[in-house]
């Protein structure tokens, strides 16, 4: 295997790390590496986060410091957006983005960071890091689906990067990574095998204690209502639950996140309708998620052992809802589901014993908060150790197939 030692910073003893992270304004990709980034802070590294504008207050109150994007355009994920303006954002402005890619080495020039720590999405980043030997992991906040319709369509800017990485899979950019930290849940993919420099850390969230959540009605069951937090045209999709539900005895708290207003859906009986409400206060009573299929959603849910029923609205959602469904973890049903389906199965979901039984298994099996401790020590431990890009052969794929 070629040699592609990393040039980096030298270390002084084992004093505190310059860390630089590169992310995008997303939804389900922000909040692992957000806490990473606490982590990483409290630890006192000086944590550097090149990101969209959007995220700057965010970066900030993480106690890390703010870079713009210079040459990269701006991108805003709360605001409406046909999807086609979404594909074309992440092929030209930010997956494979030459000027994302530019914005980073320049950053790296002036920080001179002991580590960086790339979005996995970012495949133009994380191609120029190896090509310059730098020292970096990539964070990979999608499910390990190596057939799934979002690593192929990844997998189609990835074969347009230039030079030796010209005709690669997204799973091929991973291998030659140094580092990746997967924060997602083993099970939840759908391969039998990863290599050693994988390493699956889950969720990755501080643990929390928060007082349970307020009941309006303690004697019904209670159903949590989260379709994204960024926007993905889900409008309709949580007027037909909010119509489908509100009929029905069941106590009912729906969020829309920061991409729709909640004044603009109808809450009537059971309905309490919100922009946000920490997910960690309200699971541990409740009965069902109805969820998009986001990866961090299902995991904050699963991972509380509730059930979940899934109306995926593209992109990674529909690979995650039929992982769920398969393990028998919940539900799905298309996002242009009526009222009557949703209802009916809302109903058939709560009083489904074995998939209530089978998530809390599932709950038992992994750690609901991940370990952000070890994936912190695994970023502080890569500057002191022999950081290499792979460029491993690319037949190398065909063994991880899923038995």
């Amino acid at each position: 295997m070629q040699d592609n030692r990393v040039t980096t910073r030298p270390l002084v003893g084992k004093g505190p790390l310059r860390v630089l992270m590169v992310h995008w304004d997303g939804a389900g990709n922000l909040p692992p590496q957000r806490a990473l980034a606490r982590e990483l802070a409290r630890r006192g590294h000086a944590v550097h986060v090149l990101t969209h504008d959007t995220q700057a207050s965010a970066v900030i109150s993480d106690g890390g410091t703010f870079h713009r994007l210079t040459l990269a355009p701006q991108w805003d994920f709360a605001q409406p957006h046909m999807v086609e303006e979404e594909i074309t954002a992440i092929v030209r402005d930010i997956s494979g983005s030459p000027a994302f890619a530019q914005d980073f080495l320049a950053a790296v020039d002036a920080l001179h960071p002991d580590v960086c720590l790339i979005d996995a999405m970012l495949l133009t980043t994380i191609q120029a890091a190896i090509e310059k030997r730098l020292c970096f992991a990539a964070v990979n906040h999608l499910a390990w689906n190596l057939d799934g319709v979002c690593a192929a369509f990844l997998g189609s800017i990835a074969a347009t990067l230039p030079g030796a990485a010209a005709g690669s899979t997204f799973w091929d950019v991973l291998d030659d990574v140094p580092l990746v930290l997967a924060t997602s849940y083993l099970d939840l993919g759908t391969t039998a095998f990863v290599a050693p420099h994988v390493h699956f850390v889950g969720p990755i969230r501080e643990p929390v204690t928060l007082s349970s959540w307020p009941r309006r009605w303690p004697d019904r069951k209670l159903v949590l209502v989260s379709l994204s937090s960024g926007f993905q045209g889900q409008e309709a999709t949580l007027r037909a639950i909010c119509e489908a539900l509100a009929p029905l005895p069941l106590e009912v708290v729906v969020t829309t996140g920061r991409g729709i207003a909640p004044d603009s859906l109808q809450a009537s009986g059971g309905l309490e309708v919100r922009s946000f409400v920490p997910h960690d206060a309200v699971l541990p009573s409740a009965d069902l998620v109805i969820t998009h299929a986001g990866l961090g959603t299902l995991m904050y849910a699963l991972g509380a052992g509730v059930p979940c029923l899934c109306l995926p609205n593209g992109r990674d959602q529909d690979d995650n809802a039929a992982r769920v469904a398969a393990l028998g973890l919940g539900r799905k049903l298309p996002p242009s589901a009526t009222p009557n389906q949703i209802r009916s199965a809302v109903a058939a979901a709560l009083e489904d014993n074995l998939m209530r039984e089978a998530t809390r298994s599932f709950a038992g099996r992994v750690a609901r908060f991940g370990d952000l401790t070890r994936a912190a020590n695994l970023v502080t431990a890569l500057p002191s150790s022999t950081c290499v890009a792979r460029n491993l052969p690319r037949t190398r794929m065909s063994a991880r197939r899923a038995c």
